[in-house]
């Protein structure tokens, strides 16, 4: 099929007006102009590093994963109208490299996700759930996302990005790493998704041989005169004529300013006090689809508050209320004569530092260690698998389901886990004091630990609020760090690591610090 026909078909084409892209220190698009063709399937090649990712993303409507040292100027359009609207980028599909498929869900809940947010038409294309969908592309249901194989992936990627039933389909790199048989058959899939379910469909690649059979067009990405230039078909066996090395020289003009340490600490700074006044408005369960924003919530509140971070924070209630009652009774100078005279004064204090200080601290510390460590690494894949670009790519903000569901979640769990935390050190405490003085008995104990915590006439807690202002502000400050470490862009497990250490880092110093700074107000406003 020629250019002309495949633009006479069905789909829509995208048009790069004025366009100049600008990675770093090279320009890798300068002042374009050009219409994609519509309805067919158009190769856009390029060499490595010749700058096709950062063009896919600008194609597709999604942010740089670099804002700093990537800059767009121009308009890139779909029907006339920019593709980095919200509503209008759902025009686009997005077939991720890595296939960006949400693990935590199975392969027809993939699909469905995609179904929930994609376009609403009053007959929509895919009905089922997906179900035909993946009967069609051979996607086994009853196996786990994870545990499909990377042909069965690549083929769920395509199901649950045509079940968002996009105007546009964007390819990315789909052959990339692949042998040539297996190659081969990826372009035949994509063939027959196209003749199955025909749109616009653009891929970026470089590998042309593998995928020149089944092109209606082929534009390249060339790197000399940073300009994307259609190829006539005659020249396609022979990419070595057009598909340029990247100029050595860099051009100097392009390099952006750069960043000193006080600039930057002023704009993390600034972004750290943005974050803090939208934080009510984060909060609000703002979900695109109500159903999914539950389902995201109870992925986290796993994450935060699962079988693992109660059996964690219980150790440490056990440990707790045994260290304090057992060795404040057992080193004891001159135990035979003081210990008659101080015993309900120990107990009194006691049950005041397990209750406001020693339990909420070391808890919440925990808490930062552990669950923020979860959540960092979990959305951290997210971000280095393609995930966070998935939910972007369906319109969704990340943070409408990612930073909600993880704010909640530690708003829910954190209270929750300093609780058990606390219940367990007073029941330790009350074991180790009985076994120690058992001519006392429960009675005693409970009367004198429980001496400065409740108030007599109406059995209120006292400072109960302390501790929960406590426990909010850490449960608020490590969710955030958590989220924002997890979301920044990824480009090894490297990052991903690097993620998850400073999440530890900053959420236990933050913990710290909250801890410090409420003593002061605590107990002075007690005094």
């Amino acid at each position: 099929m020629s250019t002309t026909e495949a633009a006479e078909g069905v789909g829509v084409g995208l048009a790069l007006e004025n366009v100049t892209l600008v990675a770093g220190r090279r320009t890798l698009l300068r002042d374009v102009t050009v219409a994609l063709p519509a309805g067919g399937i158009v190769l856009v090649v390029g060499v490595s590093g010749a700058g096709k990712s950062q063009l896919l993303r600008a194609l597709a409507g999604l942010p740089s994963d670099d804002p700093e040292n990537v800059r767009l100027t121009g308009r890139i359009t779909i029907d006339g109208q920019p593709v980095t609207t919200a509503s209008v980028s759902r025009r686009i599909g997005i077939v991720f490299q890595r296939f960006a498929l949400f693990d935590e869900l199975t392969p027809r809940e993939n699909v469905r996700f995609a179904r929930d947010h994609g376009r609403r038409r009053r007959e929509p294309t895919f009905r089922n759930s997906g179900g035909d969908l993946l009967s069609t592309l051979e996607v086994p249901t009853t196996v786990s996302t994870g545990h499909l194989s990377g042909g069965q992936q690549q083929r769920l990627a395509i199901a649950r990005t045509l079940a968002a039933d996009p105007d546009c389909l964007l390819y990315d790199e789909p052959t990339s790493g692949l042998d040539t048989a297996t190659a081969r058959r990826v372009a035949g899939l994509i063939q027959e998704t196209h003749t199955a379910h025909p749109r616009t469909s653009i891929i970026v690649t470089h590998d042309l041989a593998a995928l020149s059979s089944i092109a209606d067009a082929v534009f390249v990405l060339d790197p000399i005169t940073m300009s994307l230039v259609e190829i006539p078909r005659e020249d396609w066996q022979s990419p070595e004529e057009f598909l340029a090395a990247i100029p050595a020289v860099i051009d100097e003009a392009e390099t952006p300013p750069s960043h000193n340490r006080l600039g930057n600490f002023l704009v993390s700074s600034s972004r750290v006090l943005e974050e803090l006044a939208l934080l009510p408005l984060r909060l609000l369960p703002r979900w695109p689809s109500a159903k999914w924003g539950m389902r995201f919530l109870g992925h986290s509140l796993r994450l935060v508050a699962g079988p693992t971070a109660w059996l964690y924070v219980a150790v440490a209630g056990l440990i707790l209320g045994f260290v304090t009652t057992h060795f404040t009774f057992h080193f004891l100078p001159y135990a035979r004569y003081t210990e008659p005279l101080l015993r309900e004064n120990l107990l009194h204090a006691i049950g005041f530092a397990l209750f406001r200080i020693l339990v909420p601290v070391l808890a919440t510390l925990l808490i930062a260690a552990r669950c923020g460590a979860a959540v960092a690494s979990d959305i951290g894949g997210k971000a280095y698998g393609r995930q966070v670009d998935a939910l972007r790519s369906f319109g969704v903000p990340p943070a409408r389901y990612l930073l909600t569901g993880t704010l909640w979640s530690f708003l829910i769990g954190t209270p929750a886990l300093v609780l058990a935390a606390f219940v367990l050190a007073r029941w330790t405490s009350l074991v180790v004091f009985s076994a120690r003085f058992p001519e006392l008995g429960p009675d005693f104990w409970h009367q004198h630990f429980h001496w400065d915590l409740i108030t007599r006439d109406t059995a209120e807690w006292k400072g109960l609020t302390w501790v929960l202002a406590r426990c909010v502000c850490c449960a608020v400050g490590i969710g955030l760090i958590a989220y924002h470490q997890g979301v920044r862009p990824k480009f090894s497990s490297h990052d991903v690591s690097t993620g998850v250490t400073r999440t530890i880092l900053w959420s236990t110093l933050l913990v710290l610090t909250v801890h410090f700074a409420f003593t002061f107000f605590e107990f002075t406003a007690a005094g």
